[in-house]
């Protein structure tokens, strides 16, 4: 990556939790990974001090932190560079992003709770994604949103590859 963050400080056993988490597995298998050792009753309070010890909010602004770092790479396909999201569903991303819930965006946009599971789905569908998280990659691999967007004290510019795209370095 390009862009100078703060170095991220997650231990072997986060940065895996956050692999499961982006690839939005189910905590049964969560909790059979050796790595994690995780008993089932243990998957949501690690999930909790993860969250806490990236300074995130939700799941879906979680992965953007990954992707940014460069933990999440994928498998997510970005849109074309020439994409443009229309206001409304652009502020919806950037939410997501930003660990903002639909009753908080609702709140944001001054439209009903349903407006907004309206929006939600025309930009997945936009995206061509089927959840917030897969949606959170995506805008962050394809510099959708500011890193600024993800954390108010990062820098106000897209995400960058150090590698584009489809290179694979040897």
């Amino acid at each position: 990556m390009n862009t100078a963050l703060p170095p991220h400080a997650l231990s072997e056993r986060e940065t895996r939790l956050l692999g499961h988490l982006a690839a939005e597995a189910q905590p049964r298998t969560i909790t059979v990974d050796p790595v994690l050792a995780l008993a089932p009753a243990d998957v949501d309070e690690a999930v909790r001090a993860l969250l806490s010890t990236t300074g995130t909010r939700t799941v879906p602004q979680l992965v953007a932190w990954g992707a940014a770092h460069g933990i999440v790479t994928g498998p997510h396909t970005p849109p074309t560079t020439d994409f443009r999201l229309p206001g409304r569903l652009q502020r919806i991303l950037q939410g997501w992003v930003g660990g903002r819930t639909a009753p908080e965006l609702a709140a944001d946009l001054d439209v009903t709770p349903h407006t907004v599971r309206e929006y939600d789905r025309g930009l997945r569908v936009r995206l061509g994604v089927r959840t917030q998280i897969q949606a959170s990659i995506t805008a962050v691999l394809a510099g959708l949103v500011l890193l600024r967007d993800i954390k108010p004290d990062w820098p106000a510019e897209p995400f960058r590859c150090a590698v584009p795209p489809g290179e694979q370095t040897a």
